[in-house]
C-alpha cells in the first residue's frame, strides 16, 4: 500500500493561494507607491523680493560738547525730548567771559582815542616839515605812533571779538533738529571745553536702514539708484509688523570682498517715529520685475549636487527635470531653461525618499 505524503504538496497550495490573492487586488501594487501633492507650472509678473537684515542708522548725529569751560547755570531740556535747531539746551555761567568783554571794549575805547590823538600829531608834523620847523625824523616817529596805534586797535578789536564768541558759547543751542538722548549733566556741573559730552542729539526723520545684499544684485542696485525706482519694505526683526517704505539711495563704493557682499542705504520718512537709531530690521529689496515667467511654488524647487531642479511625473514615476533659479517672491519663485514645462505639474513638497524614477501618485 502505497501513502503519500502531503508535505510535499504544502508549498505548491500556498504560492496558488498567493497568486490567486494577487491577481483579485491588482492595487496591492500601487500601494507602495509614494503620495506626492503637485502644482501646476504658470506663467505670470513676479517682482523678485530679496530680504535681508537691515540697521537703523540717525541720518543726522551730533554730540555736544562745550567750547567754555564753566558751571552749568540752566538744563533747558529734559531726557528724549525733540527739540528743533536753534533752542536753547544749556547755560554756562557767563559771569566771567562777560567781565572779559568789558575788559577788552574799556581797552579798545582807550586804544582808540590814542589812535586818533596819534593821527593828528602826525597830520600837524607833516606841512612842518617844507618849512623846517620840525626834522624829517620827528615826522617819521610821529607817522609810526599813528601806525602803532592802529595796529593796537585792530589787535583789541580781535580781542573784543574773541571774548564776545566765547560769552555767546556759553548759551549752547541745538545744532540740529532731533531727539535728545539721555542727560547725565544737572545744573551746577563744572563742564570742561571740549572735553565734557553733554548730550546726544540724533535726527531721526528722516533716516536711514542700512543692508547688505550679495555682490550679484549690484546691477539691481545701480539700476534702482539711476532710475529711482529701488522700493525697499522696512519689517520688524521678526518680519510680521511692516514699519515703512522707503528708496535707496546710496552705494558703498567697495564691495566687501570677505563676504562677497556690498552694503547699501535705504531713505525713509519715518513718519511717525518707529525707527531707532541702533534698531536692528528686516529688510525686503525688490531688486527687478520679471514678466511672462515661469512660476512654480518655491517647495517645489530642489536644489541638487549640479543645481536646481523640479520633479516632473511620467508614466506614474518622478522625472528630474533641471532648471535654473532667477528669483523668489515669498512663496513663489521664478524659473527658466524648461519652457516645456509650462502647463505640467511638478511635485510640491517632495518626500524625503523620493528620488528619479520613484513610482508616485498623486494626492489632493
Amino acid at each position: 500500500m502505497i501513502r503519500f505524503r502531503p508535505s510535499f504538496l504544502l508549498p505548491t497550495v500556498l504560492l496558488l493561494l498567493l497568486t490567486g490573492c494577487a491577481e483579485h487586488h491588482p492595487h496591492a501594487a500601487k500601494d507602495s507607491a509614494l503620495p506626492v501633492e503637485t502644482a501646476v507650472v504658470q506663467t505670470g509678473d513676479l517682482p523678485i523680493v530679496v530680504n535681508t537684515l537691515g540697521q537703523a542708522v540717525a541720518s543726522h548725529s551730533v554730540t555736544i560738547t562745550p567750547q567754555v569751560s564753566g558751571i552749568l547755570q540752566n538744563v533747558a531740556v529734559h531726557s528724549g525730548q525733540v527739540v528743533q535747531k536753534g533752542q536753547l539746551l544749556f547755560q554756562i555761567d557767563p559771569a566771567t567771559p562777560a567781565a572779559q568783554v568789558a575788559e577788552d571794549r574799556a581797552n579798545l575805547q582807550g586804544e582808540i582815542a590814542q589812535e586818533q590823538y596819534d593821527e593828528a600829531q602826525a597830520k600837524a608834523y607833516a606841512p612842518l616839515l617844507s618849512k623846517d620847523y620840525v626834522t624829517r625824523q620827528t615826522v617819521q616817529q610821529a607817522e609810526a605812533q599813528a601806525n602803532t596805534a592802529a595796529a593796537t586797535v585792530a589787535a583789541d578789536r580781535a580781542a573784543l571779538q574773541a571774548a564776545q564768541i566765547t560769552l555767546a558759547e556759553t548759551r549752547i543751542t541745538a545744532p540740529i533738529s532731533g531727539s535728545v538722548g539721555i542727560l547725565r549733566l544737572k545744573s551746577g556741573n563744572l563742564v570742561t571745553a571740549n572735553s565734557t559730552q553733554l548730550v546726544t542729539i540724533n535726527q531721526i526723520q528722516p533716516i536711514y536702514v542700512q543692508f547688505s545684499l550679495p555682490e550679484t544684485y549690484l546691477n539691481d542696485l545701480h539700476r534702482a539708484i539711476t532710475q529711482h525706482s529701488g522700493q525697499v519694505q522696512v519689517w520688524d526683526e521678526n518680519h510680521r509688523s511692516r514699519i515703512g517704505a522707503g528708496t535707496v539711495t546710496v552705494i558703498d563704493n567697495t564691495v566687501n570682498t570677505a563676504s562677497a557682499t556690498v552694503t547699501a542705504r535705504a531713505t525713509l520718512s519715518n513718519q511717525p517715529a518707529r525707527l531707532w537709531p541702533g534698531e536692528y530690521v528686516q529688510v525686503d529689496f525688490t531688486a527687478r520685475q520679471l514678466h511672462d515667467a515661469l512660476v512654480i511654488p518655491a517647495n517645489a524647487l530642489q536644489q541638487g549636487v549640479s543645481g536646481p531642479f523640479v520633479y516632473t511625473i511620467k508614466d506614474h514615476k518622478a522625472v528630474m527635470q533641471p532648471v535654473r533659479f532667477l528669483g523668489q517672491n515669498g512663496k513663489r519663485v521664478a524659473i527658466a531653461g524648461a519652457r516645456h514645462l509650462l502647463g505640467e505639474r511638478v511635485i510640491v513638497g517632495a518626500p524625503t525618499r523620493l528620488h528619479p524614477g520613484s513610482v508616485v501618485r498623486v494626492i489632493q
